[in-house]
């Protein structure tokens, strides 16, 4: 028995050993506000609300939107910013998206002009998100994906999982939102009302570069994630939140639940027991499911390419996977058809570097090592 107990104590000692020496070196994220700006690519811009001159600084990882602010996408450029933790607003090229809330109780975000997609991994039921949009307001609650096209006569939003209102967080908590549900696209004009002539079946296989790209950066989150968690080897939970991983320079998030799969069906763990074996790039066949946590077999929601409903990708043999230095067959980007035997490419980009009102992060690397990681970006 007293065996047994200084086991058991000595075990306790170096787990909290390990958790503490994980716990100094994570890299946390605290920011109890919306729009941190995790991803760009291309020439990404920011507007300071404070700005006396009107001019627009770059933004890059670690730009922290506040009140007001307004950030903005050139041509072949792409921005991703944090919501509420397990949440994104990933920005379309020619995009212009501004800030109204960044308190997390209230995030309230306006779609200026150009195209947006919200991927809502775990949903605040009593603090939803709002996005405002040139034809209504749309107010998200539940876990989803919807993509968010602002035209010239009409505003498209296409609900590809969960459901989204339009109406405000108080028309929606009176009950007076309306409901466009998953599978379904409105075409907003102003009203506040939805008719049946709105609403049309969503296609499936519609899709383009802000879809590839979108769906890869949800790839890359989870990758980040389990790569994070296998190189700590800690079997106790981490705590919830948005932690920077090195390798793929940004935040990931870490669930407050031991797992969950976000809307593109991909697997986040808040531990590296639960994460060991889960491969993000693959799915593995055995009986209809996968290779999950601790060698047990889980079967997650289908994985979601642009939006549609589809069976996990599976092989007897070797797993199919996502190659992002691959591109599609010899069918367009914007073709239909099955994804079974294709690989999704990102879309090319271009340098971009920063300057003026819109803090970046260090990037540098260290001195006569060119292939160091780059390290955590400073906090503006």
């Amino acid at each position: 028995m007293t065996r047994n107990r200084i086991y058991f104590a000595m075990l306790a000692s170096l787990m909290l050993a390990l958790g503490l020496s994980v716990t100094a070196n994570a890299q946390y994220l605290t920011s109890a506000r919306a729009g941190f700006v995790n991803r760009t690519e291309g020439k990404v811009y920011i507007l300071r609300a404070d700005s006396l001159d009107g001019e627009k600084g770059r933004a890059s990882l670690g730009t922290q939107m506040r009140n007001d602010d307004r950030i903005s996408t050139t041509a072949n450029s792409y921005a991703e910013v944090l919501l509420n933790p397990g949440s994104y607003l990933r920005l379309n090229e020619n995009t212009e998206v501004r800030a109204v809330s960044t308190d997390l109780a209230s995030v309230r975000f306006e779609l200026v002009k150009g195209s947006v997609i919200a991927e809502v991994g775990e949903a605040n039921k009593k603090a939803p998100i709002e996005i405002v949009t040139p034809k209504g307001t749309l107010t998200i609650a539940k876990d989803g994906l919807h993509r968010i096209d602002a035209k010239a006569s009409a505003t498209i939003v296409a609900v590809r999982q969960g459901e989204i209102h339009l109406g405000t967080r108080a028309e929606l908590a009176a009950n007076k939102a309306t409901k466009i549900g998953r599978g379904k696209v409105a075409s907003l004009t102003g009203s506040d009302q939805i008719g049946k002539s709105d609403l049309a079946k969503l296609d499936r296989d519609v899709m383009d570069n802000l879809d590839v790209w979108s769906f890869n950066r949800a790839q890359t989150l989870t990758a980040a994630n389990v790569a994070s968690l296998r190189r700590s080897r800690v079997l106790t939970a981490f705590g919830g939140g948005w932690y920077y991983d090195s390798f793929y320079n940004c935040y990931t998030f870490i669930p407050y639940r031991s797992r969950f799969y976000s809307p593109y069906g991909f697997g986040f763990f808040n531990n590296f027991y639960d994460c060991y074996y889960y491969n993000p790039y693959y799915w593995y066949g055995n009986g209809g499911g996968y290779y999950g946590g601790g060698g047990s077999v889980v079967t997650p929601p289908a994985r979601v390419v642009t939006g549609n409903d589809r069976a996990p990708i599976r092989r007897e043999a070797e797993g199919r996977g996502i190659d992002t230095g691959s591109i599609f067959d010899s069918r367009s980007a914007s073709g239909a058809g099955d994804f079974g035997s294709r690989t999704i490419s990102s879309p090319s980009t271009s340098s971009s570097s920063s300057t003026i009102s819109a803090p970046a992060p260090s990037r540098e690397t260290s001195s006569g090592d060119s292939g160091s990681r780059p390290s955590m970006p400073t906090r503006p």
